[in-house]
């Protein structure tokens, strides 16, 4: 079959799963969920058939032993008949060609897994909101070695090390016994000499250290292999459970055996074919999102070729493809009825060391699963091949929010892949978002040549690692499999507010005087020049609190949230025997994403234009106006006040050059915004790194050390403990967070006060009058190439304008403009309002008729952060926000 031949509709089965889903997803998903008496307690487990060599309880195993025992309990739990009454994560669906559910989860609404942290540990994570809910998967899968070997392999190979490792622990022990035995004796003979008893202490200490080390390595395969065989005993128990439903339902007794000795062998096994590969990437992916490992799906085309190659029959392969989405989008939810129910995020949801306060409703839908398709390999040659044709195509015929589809192109990309890119875009109204390979991977490239030595060796190592870049569940650009990452985001309007009001924020609060006192003090700016200066100021104060934060992030993880299982694939942690929790991972990315940049540069325009170079107003009287929203809603204030908030805002609203409207002044604004930034970014990624990070020299040690512990933590630098070297990388962008970041800033050009700034790094909605392709034309002045943390546009077309033509115009206006990543919808003003009114009267409603008002609006999907979302689903704020967004191509 030629690739253009994949048909472009679901078939009767799949349509009927498909239907399955959406009426589940309108429905109250509430009593699905995973609860704590669904499980044992791992941490009092007193299982005789577990035998642990090396303690004698699981209570006293380490964090990571645990953890890979609850992962065991979690699949166990996940094929019990009694729970699947509620979570339905044992049936198998009529005309299903792959096995096993995904349990309930997402980023809005939460996890759920069995305890296994102590009290203690629980007690002591609170301080720095670490406990088993701290896992959050910005990271990606490359299924390529577990297609090639099976699990198998993996569980061998740690068993090996395991027996090398009993030995050598069981002598050491008994050598550190010795020493000790030594150096007490030492410290109670009055004949001993200080420098002895210093030198003894020395060597027992090393010696402890060594055996540490060896225990922890132990520790990391002995989870491994646990993890690894849990996920091969629930493909067997899937396996057995197909058998049974062979013998009930003969009609497709043929059809379920078949299933039942892929089980048999995959994941265990390698995958000889098409339908095992998926098998087996199904199995793993489940086990990784039960484990809360919310892992993205990676370059699937590039994994699946060699199958597909092999198959005869294409339309069942996409066929499986399209059962594979549905699994993926299993855990949907098309009404906004029942959510409280199903609110499990607790205190401990984080990104760092710090709370990471989530639009939970934003997010309910958002499981951080995404496919990379085409681009460049790592030879750099193009990777276009027909496993890409037939993601698109399936993503295409099913139209789900998830899993989220980036496709990678660039200029010596297929003119057919541009055509069919374009043509998914146009019938889908969303999907799938794109990536310009030529401003990626320069920007990858260089920032993973930081720190290293410039040989051509290195260079090239770099480059080929860049060129087979991916992205995590979002939008954030890492490494594919070979990579660990972590970011932190901060709104850029802070800054702008800080400079404008001697480090306060603008929001009105009497109590507070001039306002809540967010960044040191700098003076009134007298100039334009003056206030930039001050920006920057505080723009690097806050950046320097962000990228302390990403090093603290590693100083604490692996007591709290270690992945035995995520780890057994992610480069470097199996040959060091260092879990990815404790830098294992040979490549470990820091991203510090900015937000709110078009506003921006929107409020700069104006202060620029009317405050310092037309001298129409006082920064006083703007900074009044700023606190006073603009007089919005204030009946008592006098009529001159009122006259004078009403000009000043239509002049920043209307009056002002805007962000992504091809204006030369505001387009030069933005390259002074993003030049500070990446200079703050540069000077706080040295001063992050010689904190946490390298090995200072015997004369700074104490200096820096003492540095260190100032900023929240006493212990040894990062290249010491771990052993490793971050990357620190900078991106543009707001995900989900522009209506919850929104509250926090004051009003500013076209914005009230506590409203959404703007989505990503995109226009304000409704500020753009010269088409999508002035947006673009901004994009080629800004140097994107150089954030390597991602520079995400998202752009909305009217719907009656719009073409497949038009989507392929703009696809390659896009690459030849050094435009970076960029989302598409197509919708109307008129269509999102009607949603919008409709989404009102089904929260007063009966869950019937509500289900059936929602119902006809359930595959109108739109872009909100790194992935898609029923538009039904979205808060009323977000809703509005994309009621503005449609404009001319």
């Amino acid at each position: 079959m030629n690739t253009s031949e994949f048909p472009s509709h679901m078939t009767p089965r799949v349509k009927k799963l498909y239907e399955s889903l959406i009426d589940k997803a309108l429905g109250d998903r509430s009593e699905e969920w995973f609860t704590p008496e669904m499980f044992h307690d791992v941490v009092k487990s007193k299982d005789p058939n577990e035998k642990f060599p090396l303690w004698k309880s699981v209570e006293n195993c380490s964090v990571i032993v645990r953890r890979a025992i609850a992962i065991d309990r979690m699949l166990i739990a996940m094929t019990d008949a009694q729970n699947n009454e509620k979570t339905h994560t044992v049936d198998i669906y009529e005309g299903d060609l792959l096995l096993g559910n995904m349990p309930m989860g997402s980023n809005g609404l939460g996890k759920v897994f069995p305890r296994f942290l102590t009290d203690d540990e629980l007690r002591a994570g609170s301080i720095t909101n670490r406990n088993a809910a701290s896992l959050f998967g910005h990271n990606t899968m490359n299924y390529e070695e577990l297609l090639h070997d099976g699990l198998q392999k993996k569980i061998d190979f740690c068993s090996q090390k395991l027996n090398e490792l009993s030995p050598l622990i069981k002598q050491e022990k008994k050598e550190v016994s010795t020493l000790r035995k030594q150096y007490e004796n030492l410290l109670a003979d009055p004949q001993a000499s200080a420098e002895a008893k210093e030198e003894a202490l020395r060597i027992l200490r090393k010696k402890d250290g060594m055996l540490i080390s060896k225990k922890k390595k132990f520790d990391f395969y002995w989870g491994v292999k646990l993890a690894c065989k849990a996920v091969v005993d629930y493909a067997h128990r899937f396996a057995d459970i197909a058998e049974r439903e062979a013998d009930l339902y003969p009609q497709r007794a043929e059809e379920l055996r078949a299933l039942s000795a892929i089980a048999r062998r995959v994941p265990a096994k390698p995958a000889r074919n098409f339908h095992e590969a998926m098998q087996c990437i199904c199995f793993f992916h489940i086990a990784l999102h039960a484990s809360m490992n919310f892992i993205s799906l990676g370059r699937l085309d590039q994994v699946l070729q060699p199958y597909l190659e092999k198959e005869t029959d294409k339309a069942k392969a996409l066929e499986i493809f399209e059962c594979f989405i549905l699994k993926c989008a299993g855990r949907l939810n098309l009404t906004s009825k029942y959510l409280i129910k199903q609110d499990h995020v607790d205190y401990a949801t984080v990104l760092g060391t710090h709370p990471y306060y989530i639009d939970q409703k934003a997010g309910v839908n958002n499981f951080l699963q995404n496919i990379i398709v085409g681009g460049k390999k790592p030879d750099g040659s193009d990777a276009t091949n027909e496993a890409t044709y037939l993601i698109l195509q399936a993503i295409e015929n099913v139209n789900l929010p998830a899993p989220g589809i980036y496709v990678r192109i660039h200029k010596e990309s297929p003119d057919r892949l541009i055509q069919k890119v374009a043509s998914s875009v146009y019938r889908t109204k969303n999907n799938p978002s794109v990536i310009n390979d030529d401003v990626m991977i320069p920007a990858m490239y260089n920032s993973l040549m930081q720190d290293e030595e410039d040989t051509p060796a290195t260079r090239q190592k770099m480059q080929q690692l860049a060129n087979d870049y991916c992205v995590d569940g979002c939008w954030e650009p890492i490494l594919n499999g070979k990579s660990d990452w972590t970011f932190t985001m901060l709104v850029g309007m802070q800054a702008v507010e800080s400079a404008m009001n001697q480090g306060a924020s603008l929001k009105k609060d009497e109590a507070l005087f001039r306002g809540a006192k967010v960044s040191p003090s700098t003076p009134l700016p007298k100039s334009f020049a003056d206030l930039l200066k001050y920006m920057e100021l505080h723009m690097q104060f806050f950046v320097d609190q962000a990228i302390m934060s990403l090093f603290l992030y590693y100083m604490i993880d692996e007591n709290a949230a270690p992945s035995p299982l995520f780890s057994a694939y992610l480069e470097g942690c199996m040959q060091k025997g260092v879990d990815k929790a404790s830098g294992g991972a040979n490549h470990n990315l820091g991203g510090i994403v900015l937000g709110s940049v078009p506003d921006m540069v929107n409020q700069l325009s104006a202060l620029q234009h009317w405050v310092y170079n037309k001298k129409k107003y006082t920064l006083e009287e703007v900074c009044e106006a700023i606190r006073e929203n603009f007089g919005e809603g204030n009946t008592s204030l006098p009529d001159s006040k009122k006259l004078l908030y009403l000009n000043i805002r239509i002049d920043f609203d209307t009056n002002s050059p805007k962000f992504g409207d091809n204006n030369e002044d505001a387009d030069n604004l933005t390259c002074k915004v993003l030049d500070m930034f990446e200079r703050c970014v540069s000077k706080s990624s040295k001063f992050g790194k010689m904190l946490f990070q390298d090995v200072a020299g015997e004369k700074e040690w104490r200096k820096i050390a003492a540095l260190r512990s100032l900023a929240g933590y006493s212990g040894l630098p990062l290249g010491i403990t771990f052993n490793m070297k971050m990357k620190i990388t900078a991106g543009l962008g707001t995900f989900e967070q522009y209506n919850w970041q929104g509250r926090g800033i004051a009003a500013s050009a076209n914005r009230s006060n506590g409203a959404p700034i703007a989505p990503n790094f995109s226009p304000v909605p409704g500020t753009v009058h010269s088409g999508i392709l002035s947006t673009l034309s901004t994009l080629s002045k800004l140097q994107l190439d150089r954030f390597a943390a991602g520079t995400i546009t998202d752009i909305c077309l009217q719907d009656e304008n719009a073409s497949q033509q038009v989507v392929a115009q703009i696809l390659r206006e896009f690459i030849a403009k050094q435009g970076s990543m960029m989302t598409v919808a197509i919708g109307t003003t008129e269509k999102y309002q009607k949603i919008y009114e409709a989404a009102l009267k089904a929260l007063e409603m009966p869950e019937q008729a509500a289900s059936k008002l929602l119902a006809q609006y359930a595959d109108v999907n739109v872009r909100i952060g790194g992935w898609q979302t029923p538009f039904i689903t979205l808060p009323l704020d977000h809703m509005l926000n994309y009621i503005k967004r449609p404009v001319n191509a």
